[in-house]
Order: C-alpha cells, then sequence, then structure tokens
C-alpha cells in the first residue's frame, strides 16, 4: 500500500510540473521607460499615489512626441533601487520604437494584435538622485489591464 501512495505522489508531482511548469508558448519582450518629473515644455508628466481597481500604488503619465503614456505600479510588486553607475545597462525605448517592437512581435509570434501588456513586461526606470534610480515593474493602464 505505501508503495502505491509514493507511486502516486510522484505521478501527482511529475503531472504538475509538466502541466504548471512550462514556459508560456509566447514569451514577452522586456522593455524599459524612463519617467522624469516635468522639464521645460512637458506638461503631462506626473508620478502621484492613488488607487486603481481597488489596488493601492503610483501611477505615472509620461508626455512622448508620439504620444502619451500611462503606467501603474502596484504598491505590492517589488521595485528596485540601484547605483546610477548601472543605468547605462538598461536600453531605454520611446514609444515609437515600442510600437515597432510590438508589430515585430505580433508578426513573429503569429498572433492577433495584442495589447502592450500582453507584448511586453515593462519597468519605468525613475533617477531619484545623482547617486541611485529605481525600477518598478509597471502595467499599460488602458490598455487592457485586468485584475
Amino acid at each position: 500500500m505505501d508503495v502505491i501512495k509514493t507511486f502516486v505522489v510522484i505521478l501527482f508531482y511529475l503531472g504538475s510540473n509538466f502541466i504548471f511548469g512550462q514556459k508560456s508558448l509566447y514569451p514577452k519582450d522586456t522593455i524599459y521607460v524612463k519617467y522624469e518629473e516635468k522639464i521645460g515644455g512637458k506638461k503631462w508628466n506626473a508620478k502621484f499615489n492613488r488607487d486603481y481597481n481597488k489596488k493601492q500604488g503610483i501611477y505615472f503619465n509620461l508626455e512622448n512626441k508620439d504620444d502619451n503614456m500611462a503606467f501603474f505600479y502596484n504598491n505590492k510588486q517589488k521595485a528596485d533601487t540601484l547605483c546610477i553607475k548601472h543605468l547605462k545597462d538598461y536600453k531605454i525605448y520611446n514609444l515609437k520604437e515600442i510600437n515597432e517592437k510590438r508589430k515585430k512581435w505580433i508578426f513573429e509570434n503569429k498572433r492577433p494584435p495584442a495589447d502592450k501588456n500582453g507584448v511586453f513586461q515593462t519597468y519605468l526606470i525613475e533617477v531619484i538622485s545623482k547617486e541611485k534610480f529605481v525600477i518598478y515593474p509597471v502595467i499599460w493602464r488602458s490598455e487592457g489591464a485586468i485584475d
């Protein structure tokens, strides 16, 4: 009887790893967007705390020459603070590059048009001092974001 129980436990463990441990058929690309406070002619850049679908977090609005971008950071997620010397290790994308990258992703994965949250794992970078910057995992607002 113990042999049967052991076999069932092993079978369950292997089966759950096979079912739940698979990689996504459509892996997301990672992109980084830089946030800056209102500078010069930028009127739309803003950062403010609010609730979003009953989640506490930070809204980020970014003015871009192509269009405006809006993001939400959920306070339950983990932001990372790094030394400014590492900022050069991250490629910052503008909206035009993001849209081109999205079209390429859709074509390569033979998928119907997906929203930016379905295509990208997006991180927002905010320089907070001369020595440090913060990376926030964010979602695009008004892009099919759901709870």
